[in-house]
């Protein structure tokens, strides 16, 4: 390399020193940009449509769901005051005009504007993650089948199938596996003993 390219290098890098807060100022703002448009999406998508699919879940997984994306809403307005923070500084800072004064501040600002950038990553990479960790749990949830059935020995046999209703010492009524609309009546006095049953 030829000195006078060593020399303009150098120089680059003694004015990088100058505008490195500026830099970091910028890269802050679109980060800020796109952590306030998800936490807009976010709770649009919560608001219109999470209602209708997660009050078709279970209590207990509804409960995991809306967390989810509480937290997730969370770390996603965190994100973006980081970002707004890093962008802007902070609120009525005062700035002193001495110059050996403003190089600390220079150097203090772009370490605080460089680790809230990091934060605000961070933030943003776990809100993602946990919406998509709740779109799974309301997406992968599937109701499981009805596990009323039971064995009855009557005094002629046993049956087989699902429990609709049962009065003890009086009937009992089975639907069978004949069809959904075929149930079976069965007195009390009939019935030796009824035992759970994972298939018929």
């Amino acid at each position: 390399m030829s000195p006078g390219v060593v020399r303009r290098w150098g120089e680059l890098a003694r004015e990088l020193e100058f505008c490195q807060l500026d830099m970091l100022r910028k890269q802050a703002e679109g980060w800020r940009n796109g952590l306030l448009g998800l936490t807009a999406l976010v709770t649009v998508v919560t608001v219109l449509k999470g209602r209708d699919d997660l009050s078709q879940l279970p209590s207990s997984w509804r409960i995991v769901a809306t967390s989810l994306l509480g937290v997730a809403f969370l770390l996603l307005v965190v994100g973006s005051l980081l970002a707004v923070r890093a962008s802007f500084g902070r609120p009525g800072e005062q700035l002193l005009l001495g110059g050996n004064s403003l190089r600390r501040w220079t150097r203090v600002e772009t370490t605080r504007v460089r680790r809230a950038l990091h934060l605000s990553a961070a933030a943003f990479a776990g809100g993602v993650l946990l919406v998509v960790a709740a779109l799974g749990v309301s997406w992968t949830y599937t109701e499981s089948p009805a596990t009323n059935l039971v064995k009855v020995t009557t005094v002629g046999g046993t049956v087989c199938g699902e429990l609709v209703s049962y009065v003890p010492a009086r009937a009992t009524l089975l639907r069978t596996s004949q069809g959904s609309d075929h149930q079976m009546v069965i007195p009390g006095s009939q019935i030796r003993r009824m035992t759970p049953a994972s298939a018929c």
